[in-house]
């Protein structure tokens, strides 16, 4: 069964000679949320009429996913369905904290750099605007996507905030 195993580890300094180990810390996952590498490019059908084109495939858009339980449905930072010229789908009414608004749907094709999770086509992810949005520990990480429900549905999620962990099991 693939699976991932997440920590939030916090260091205790600088690094120096003979320094301590990381510590798995709680409180990162609380302040951070389950954080994942995230790789996402056209689907395997719109890849195939690229090719098929003699068009070049554009460069993955690479970066972190917040695994996000309140989302009912997965999304991705405009900015890389313009990098992957991938055209929208769709429209979805959508609720958010702001109230309701309509958003554009785009297919993607989602993998997990560095985990034996299997890839796999999404065939309506939302556009949003996640400009901004920082990965807490992790400087310079970029936060291009949230993994709703949408996608939880494949798998197991199991969130150890006692313990700093979490796991994601297919």
């Amino acid at each position: 069964m693939p699976t991932y195993n997440g920590i939030s580890i916090q260091m205790p300094g600088p690094p120096s000679p003979g320094q301590a180990l990381p510590q798995l810390s709680p409180d990162l996952l609380g302040a951070s949320g389950p954080i994942i590498q995230v790789q996402i490019q056209p689907p395997l059908i719109l890849a195939q009429a690229f090719q098929k084109e003699g068009t070049p495939l554009p460069t993955p858009a690479q970066g972190f996913a917040l695994i996000d339980t309140g989302a009912s449905i997965s999304s991705a930072d405009n900015s890389v369905f313009t990098q992957l010229g991938v055209s929208p789908n769709g429209v979805a009414l959508v609720g958010t904290a702001g109230g309701q608004q309509r958003q554009l749907t785009y297919p993607a094709r989602l993998s997990f750099p560095g985990t034996n999770l299997p890839e796999f086509d999404h065939p309506k992810m939302l556009g949003c605007d996640l400009g901004g949005s920082v990965v807490l520990g992790m400087p310079n990480a970029r936060l291009i996507a949230l993994i709703g429900r949408d996608i939880l549905k494949l798998f197991v999620f199991v969130y150890n905030g006692t313990a700093g962990v979490w796991s994601l099991s297919i």
